[in-house]
């Protein structure tokens, strides 16, 4: 099996792709190209998109996914967004995951 197409099953039963598109980047990297690399990562097949506050391209992941549901190349409920809330109590960043469901 394509490791794009294995799942992991979440506690809420809903399953999410284990393979995520990860979109931080360089500073020196416009985040334009976030945006361009998002669409490209969806058009092939990638459904979980791995995103933060801090690496300052939220606008242009959420744009790249407008993008793709319009054109009817994904649907909203087949996309998985996950962020991570930082700092923790701890100091460590934390992984929340959410469905565009």
């Amino acid at each position: 099996m394509n490791s794009k197409h294995q799942y992991v099953e979440l506690s809420d039963g809903y399953f999410i792709p284990a393979l995520g598109f990860g979109t931080y980047k360089p500073e020196e990297v416009p985040n334009c190209k976030t945006k361009e690399a998002t669409k490209i990562a969806i058009e092939a097949g990638l459904r979980h998109i791995d995103c933060a506050y801090v690496y300052q391209v939220e606008e242009e992941v959420g744009l790249a996914i407008r993008s793709k549901r319009a054109d009817g190349t994904v649907k909203r409920e087949d996309i998985f967004y996950t962020t991570k809330d930082w700092p923790s109590p701890l100091g460590c960043p934390t992984l929340t995951a959410g469905s565009w469901r």
